[in-house]
């Protein structure tokens, strides 16, 4: 009985002791794992910040990729995400990449002085396993006295981040010409000359819905917010439905148009204009979300009939007349040979004053006109309209006594800004085609939109690259 209660008791012993050993590598194994998930997660961290501290430099330059560089290496060297916080990590150049999409195929991901066309590389990838010194190698403790092999285990991570948005507005109408700076001559102005850019002068409204340099009949199009440049998306992007949020937010989800065509369905949607005027806080009807959508710190509507306004002769209409074949504003140069009628101008200078042609822009910007210049600048019948000793030193729009704040919503300035693709037209027939987009112009509101009538003051060219829209970690 004794020999058969030790024989037990050893059994259990050596059971005991197999459990322990078992149980000691289940420990190790997990202790091991566990330095790898650590460390891989800490990878990951690093490489998501580096990425978007390097894609909010990417601006379509040189000097932006090498910015960018610099922007990842300094992001990793912090000590917030690195070996439990304690230390920085170092990038090398290996593991910075640069390419045009964030999709692209791994030979397309190149060192940023090696990128054939930076303005195109608006995407950054940081891969940690790629880095020289190793990032990723992990020392294990148990896992080693089962295989050499496993004495050192090398993890990783990679982020791709950039931009993928312009702050553009998916309506598309016709540049007035061709040219992005010519002269428009005035007998009455000599030798001064008054800047045109693609036809359309700084601050006169214009109808937007209501223009066509080829034509009687106005040309608009829905600039597809959803496509590929260079390509024709599908019908459903450019349905009212799709295009709405987009109309909403003044955006359009791809990073740069560049040199390519870009898909537009004609025409701009009547059901669509009240999606505009959220920017005056008024959204019911719109189909826009005041969070999504804000109004604009000033929804003051230009025209208006108060006696403190900056202008004699109020206008009629909140932008200048549109008539004649082809389709063109009374305050274009080809169309005001005979003076137009009093108010047909619409406000002038709410937000921009119109500006000096030269050859060569200057290196601050071109001049502006004065207020004085406006009987020579926009003659009328009987009477041309003129700025009151009161216009202010800063444009109306920027001015408290022509503000008005919105109520209820919280504003965001300037959202009353449309920034517009200028087309090169004629555009080809058909309701879906692609058609060039010669440059973008800035216009501002002038008054909530109505069905066919868009006003809104041209305000200059602006830069596509201004308009990229903020970086975002896409992977």
């Amino acid at each position: 009985m004794a020999n058969r209660r030790q024989g037990q008791r050893g059994a259990m012993l050596i059971a005991f002791s197999i459990l322990l050993v078992v149980v000691l590598g289940f420990i190790g194994l997990a202790l091991d794992v566990g330095q790898v998930i650590g460390r891989k997660t800490e990878l990951q961290n690093l490489a998501d910040n580096a990425a978007l501290a390097a894609a909010a430099e990417l601006v379509g330059t040189p000097e932006g990729l090498l910015t960018a560089v610099e922007k990842a290496k300094s992001s990793a060297a912090d000590r917030s995400a690195w070996r439990r916080r304690m230390e920085g990590a170092v990038l090398s150049d290996a593991s910075i990449r640069f390419a045009s999409a964030p999709d692209a195929p791994a030979s397309e991901w190149h060192a940023a002085g090696a990128v054939p066309d930076p303005a195109t590389a608006l995407f950054v990838r940081v891969d940690t396993q790629a880095n020289d010194p190793s990032l990723g190698r992990v020392a294990t403790a148990f896992l080693g006295a089962w295989s050499p092999a496993l004495r050192t285990l090398d993890t990783g991570a990679r982020a791709v981040a950039g931009r993928s948005s312009l702050s553009l507005t998916p309506l598309a109408i016709c540049a007035l010409s061709g040219s992005a700076a010519s002269p428009r001559t005035n007998a009455a102005l000599l030798p001064a000359v008054e800047l045109l850019e693609y036809g359309f002068r700084r601050g006169v409204a214009y109808n937007l819905l209501k223009l066509n340099p080829h034509g009687p009949a106005a040309e608009h199009f829905v600039l597809n917010p959803l496509g590929r440049p260079g390509m024709l998306g599908s019908s459903l992007q450019v349905s009212e439905s799709s295009v709405l949020p987009f109309v909403c937010s003044g955006t359009v989800l791809y990073p740069r148009i560049g040199s390519a065509s870009v898909h537009v369905h004609r025409p701009f949607p009547a059901a669509l204009w009240p999606a505009f005027n959220a920017r005056f806080n008024l959204h019911t009807g719109s189909g826009c979300h005041p969070v999504t959508a804000p109004p604009d710190t000033n929804i003051r509507a230009y025209p208006n009939t108060a006696t403190n306004w900056w202008m004699t002769n109020t206008p009629d209409a909140p932008s200048a007349l549109s008539t004649g074949n082809p389709l063109l504003s009374v305050a274009d140069p080809e169309s005001n040979a005979t003076p137009p009628t009093l108010g047909s101008y619409g406000p002038l200078w709410s937000f921009s004053r119109a500006a000096r042609y030269s050859s060569v822009k200057p290196p601050g910007g071109y001049l502006p006109f004065a207020t004085s210049d406006w009987p020579r600048l926009y003659p009328a019948a009987p009477a041309a309209p003129a700025a009151r000793s009161g216009y202010p030193a800063t444009p109306p729009y920027q001015t408290l006594a022509y503000q008005t704040a919105p109520t209820g919503n919280t504003g965001v300035a300037q959202r009353r800004l449309l920034h517009i693709p200028l087309l090169a037209c004629p555009v080809p027939a058909g309701i879906d085609v692609l058609a060039q987009v010669r440059g973008i112009g800035r216009f501002m509101m002038t008054a909530p939109a109505s069905n066919g009538v868009l006003s809104a003051e041209f305000a200059g060219l602006v830069a596509e690259g201004t308009l990229i829209g903020p970086a975002e970690l896409l992977q």
